[in-house]
């Protein structure tokens, strides 16, 4: 009975040791294999290059939105002020006012800016410094084939050009500041969430 488990019954011909696989069915295996090998690197070179579209596409997103995050930011961070030389003031074509979180200094620090829209287009950004000398300054939006203009609304929600600092009003700053284009469309919009009224920091002696 040695080795019994190692034998198969073979008709008439009696018993024969077990030899494995046959060759049939070695192809059979390689060519499964083979076939699920395929699939496999076809998944995953579709997925990797899913994967880098995505990521090619966010990329461009994000750079598309980049321009408009800093004029929310830095438009959302301005502070009343009562002295003229450094009070929000703005027009159709430029606004410019104290704020809290300028593109180059620490948020906190208060700092002098102005967004300004050029005669071919441009849409800059401009930091000035304490004796009114322009530091940094760059382009933020290249756009020559649009009318573009700044608007600014008060508390009455009502929006115009033109902005200047309302004290029989108590209005010291516009409470949404956009950026429009031909038609009214709407490219940026920023809300200021500092408190219209100046706090006693900024007030003039």
């Amino acid at each position: 009975m040695r080795g019994f488990g190692a034998f198969r019954k073979t008709g008439h011909v009696g018993w024969r040791l077990n030899s494995g696989l046959s060759l049939l069915e070695m192809l059979v295996v390689l060519v499964l294999t083979a076939l699920l090998s395929t699939l496999l690197i076809q998944g995953l070179g579709l997925f990797l290059s899913g994967t880098e579209s995505v990521r090619r596409h966010s990329g461009t997103a994000a750079a598309a939105t980049l321009p408009q995050r800093w004029f929310t930011a830095t438009v959302s961070g301005m502070m009343p002020y009562l002295d003229p030389e450094r009070a929000f003031t703005g027009d159709g074509s430029a606004f410019e006012g104290l704020t809290l979180a300028s593109l180059t200094d620490e948020p906190g620090l208060p700092r002098r800016i102005r967004w300004s829209i050029t005669a071919d287009g441009l849409v800059r950004y401009a930091e000035i410094g304490e004796l009114g000398d322009e530091g940094l300054e760059w382009t933020i939006l290249r756009a020559p084939d649009t009318a573009l203009a700044f608007e600014y609304a008060g508390r009455n929600g009502g929006w115009r050009n033109l902005w200047r600092a309302s004290p029989n009003e108590r209005q010291w700053i516009p409470s949404q500041v956009r950026l429009v284009a031909d038609g009214g469309r709407v490219l940026w919009l920023a809300r200021l969430s500092l408190h219209p009224v100046p706090v006693l920091n900024f007030r003039r002696s």
